[in-house]
């Protein structure tokens, strides 16, 4: 398996954590890095965004973090990424409202910035940013209600637990990104807060041996 990556984005990390929690090769290859990568993501995946898994035994494109991962859980359920019965529908619930703060915060603050100039664009950009707090506070609510205990859902770490850890690292690298890749700055400066009760959760995870890995 291939897969077409920027080494810092969350939903790119995501897929390479349940990689990971699986035990599965696979061969990176940065499309940030490499012209000939991002041409092949944009031939690839006609959202032309990463990641994009190619998984060449079954002649298998497959992009959007989330289709990635239920791909590798369908070919490869052992150890499973979605707890069973009510277990696995909070872990989409939770994967939804990750999705939703990454996407709204990577829209506003980098593929809209050239219109924040714009007269409507503090109300328009203070509508989004708001849903996207509201977001982060009910995922600080659901992790604070796990205190001391690490998997947000069912048993074991998870793609619940994949996708929130990665939105959190991502959000608390931002500003030290922003010296040499702008758009980050442009995302930290949104107006948006990190609730407390996640980068908590996210301590118990830090010394994961697959998270040290990326």
């Amino acid at each position: 398996m291939i897969l077409y990556h920027f080494p810092t984005s969350p939903v790119s990390r995501r897929v390479r954590l349940a990689l990971a929690l699986k035990a599965l090769p696979v061969e990176l290859r940065d499309a940030r890095a490499v012209p000939e990568h991002r041409a092949t993501v944009n031939r690839l995946n006609p959202m032309h965004t990463v990641p994009v898994l190619v998984d060449e035994e079954d002649d298998a494109v497959v992009f959007d973090s989330t289709a990635i991962c239920h791909y590798l859980d369908r070919k490869f359920p052992d150890p499973p990424l979605w707890p069973a019965g009510m277990a696995g529908a909070e872990a989409f619930q939770i994967t939804a409202l990750a999705d939703a703060v990454s996407n709204i915060l990577s829209d506003c603050g980098m593929r809209y910035h050239a219109l924040h100039q714009d007269p409507a664009f503090p109300d328009v950009s203070a509508n989004v940013v708001g849903r996207a707090q509201r977001a982060l506070d009910e995922l600080a609510r659901r992790a604070a209600a796990r205190a001391g205990e690490a998997p947000l859902c069912g048993d074991r770490w998870g793609g619940a637990d994949i996708a929130l850890y990665c939105l959190i690292t991502w959000l608390e690298g931002l500003p030290g990104r922003a010296a040499n890749f702008p758009p980050a700055g442009w995302v930290a400066a949104l107006g948006w807060t990190l609730p407390p009760e996640l980068t908590r959760w996210a301590d118990q995870h830090r010394s994961r041996p697959d998270v040290l890995a990326l």
